[in-house]
C-alpha cells in the first residue's frame, strides 16, 4: 500500500503547512463533488490555489493524496466519550453519518469497491473505516469493563452491528434514527441485571 503522508522533505525552504491543509481540504471537496475518478492532482492544485509542483512534491500519487485527505478528514468532529454507552454510541453514529453525508463518502466507497487492484479500498479502510470502527469498539469495550454490557460480548461483531446499519440504510434509501439503531443494538448487548 502506498504511503499516505507527504513525501519526505528535500533540501531548501521549509514547506508551508497551510498549503497542506488547503490541498487536503480541496481534495475532500472534489471527492465529495466528483468522486475519485473526477479528482485529479491538477484539479486539486487549481481548487486549492497552489501550484501543481506543491501537490506533487507532497504526495507523489493520487492514491497517496486521497489517503492523506481522508486521514485529514477523520481527525475532526469526533465527540469526546462521556462514559455512557448509549450516549457515546449515538454521538459517534451521528458524527459518522453527518461526515459521510458531507463528503459523499458512500460514493467514494463505491468507487473504491470498483477499483480493480483494491489499492483505493485499502487506503480508505486504513485511513477512515478502521479508525472509525476503533472509536465504536472502544466505547463498547469500556461498557464491558464497567459491567454495562455482557461480559462475553464480541466487540467487533457488535461494532459491525451498529456501524453496518449506516451502510445498509444507504443502500435501502432510508435513514433509521441513530437512537433507534443504538437502542435496538443495546437490547441484545446489555449485561443481565
Amino acid at each position: 500500500m502506498e504511503p499516505v503522508s507527504p513525501a519526505p522533505s528535500r533540501r531548501g525552504r521549509p514547506k508551508d503547512r497551510s498549503k497542506d491543509a488547503a490541498v487536503l481540504d480541496a481534495t475532500v471537496r472534489l471527492l465529495a463533488a466528483h468522486g475519485v475518478a473526477g479528482t485529479s492532482m491538477d484539479r486539486v492544485a487549481a481548487t486549492a490555489g497552489v501550484s501543481k509542483v506543491t501537490v506533487y512534491t507532497r504526495w507523489r500519487t493520487k492514491n497517496a493524496l486521497v489517503g492523506a485527505a481522508l486521514a485529514h478528514l477523520r481527525l475532526g468532529d469526533v465527540p469526546e466519550p462521556t462514559g455512557d454507552v448509549r450516549t457515546d454510541l449515538v454521538a459517534l453514529l451521528e458524527a459518522m453519518r453527518a461526515q459521510y453525508e458531507a463528503v459523499n463518502a458512500m460514493g467514494i466507497l463505491g468507487t473504491c469497491l470498483t477499483d480493480s487492484d483494491g489499492a483505493l479500498l485499502d487506503i480508505v479502510r486504513e485511513n477512515t473505516l478502521l479508525p472509525r470502527r476503533a472509536l465504536f469498539a472502544a466505547v463498547l469495550s469500556a461498557g464491558v469493563e464497567r459491567g454495562d454490557l455482557r461480559p462475553d460480548l464480541d466487540v467487533e461483531a457488535a461494532t459491525s452491528l451498529v456501524v453496518g446499519t449506516l451502510y445498509a440504510d444507504h443502500l435501502a434509501g432510508r435513514s433509521t434514527p441513530t437512537t433507534t439503531v443504538v437502542d435496538l443494538a443495546l437490547t441484545g448487548l446489555r449485561a443481565a441485571r
